[in-house]
């Protein structure tokens, strides 16, 4: 398998007599935690920026394509390069009714109100809070496990946990150019504290057929702690999405900050509406 993005740059010490996660009881624990986590987030927005850049075989920049991954991963491909070869996007992100809702605040410091999340030109994510974890851990979806190995990470012990999740229950990939679209099974590796059980980090890889013309989709997800409203919880700080075609390397890194209840009072625009949210 090759190497997960994101992984090679912690530091993981093993720790070998640290107990197998792949024994039932560690497992299913860990299934349990990650299958409540949604469940257990309060209604929150966050500041979301996404960092956009896109590159040739040699490394030099170009202009955006339509490329998109969303909720359970559905990607779409190019079709046709944008002016400008590195955008800055920022979002207010709000999670209430368990899903997550988006604002398109600013592109490149220009005030927008009237752009769609999922209809940017360029490399688009979402599904971070709670929808990569049900994927996962769904015992319906079918992902065979296995114990990767203990190890730790800034000192905190972790379970490394191998995934995959077989093609039935994979990801959608649509090729827009040509109107492609196939479903694909993804692989990867999940970070867990040992303590907590808290996921600190997943990475995973789409595994495309030859010939498909997007060749590579990879994302990774870090978590830490945020305290919202005075309690403490489990949150996504970072993310990275690289995509990849016969030409051009497309790489999102994805920050999320300024987390604050989401009450009454704050608002989310659709289509330059304010429409105020519980």
């Amino acid at each position: 398998m090759a190497s997960i993005l994101g992984l090679s740059t912690v530091a993981l010490t093993a720790q070998s007599n640290q107990p197998s996660p792949n024994t039932p009881p560690v497992l299913e624990s860990i299934r349990s935690s990650a299958l409540q986590y949604t469940k257990n987030l309060p209604d929150f927005i966050c500041t979301q920026t996404t960092h956009r850049r896109v590159t040739d075989p040699s490394g030099v920049a170009i202009g955006m394509t339509g490329i998109s991954t969303s909720g359970r991963g559905v990607l779409g491909a190019p079709s046709g390069i944008s002016s400008g070869s590195n955008d800055t996007i920022e979002e207010n992100l709000a999670l209430y009714d368990q899903r997550e809702h988006y604002e398109v605040l600013s592109v490149n410091g220009a005030k927008s109100t009237r752009l769609d999340h999922l209809q940017f030109t360029g490399a688009i994510s979402a599904g971070e809070f709670g929808s990569a974890l049900e994927n996962i851990f769904d015992p319906a979806t079918g992902t065979t496990f296995s114990w990767d190995r203990d190890s730790s990470v800034k000192g905190r012990r972790v379970h490394v946990l191998s995934f995959r999740v077989p093609k039935e229950h994979g990801n959608v990939v649509v090729y827009r150019g040509s109107a492609q679209q196939i479903l694909a099974p993804y692989s990867g590796r999940v970070l867990i504290d040992s303590e907590n059980l808290q996921v600190l980090k997943i990475a995973s890889s789409l595994e495309l057929p030859i010939g498909f013309p997007i060749k590579m989709a990879q994302t990774t997800v870090d978590y830490r702690s945020v305290e919202i409203a005075g309690k403490v919880f489990n949150l996504p700080y970072k993310s990275e999405v690289r995509l990849e075609d016969s030409s051009h390397l497309f790489v999102n890194e994805i920050e999320f900050r300024n987390y604050h209840k989401f009450s009454v009072q704050s608002t989310i625009h659709y289509d330059g509406e304010s429409q105020p949210q519980n």
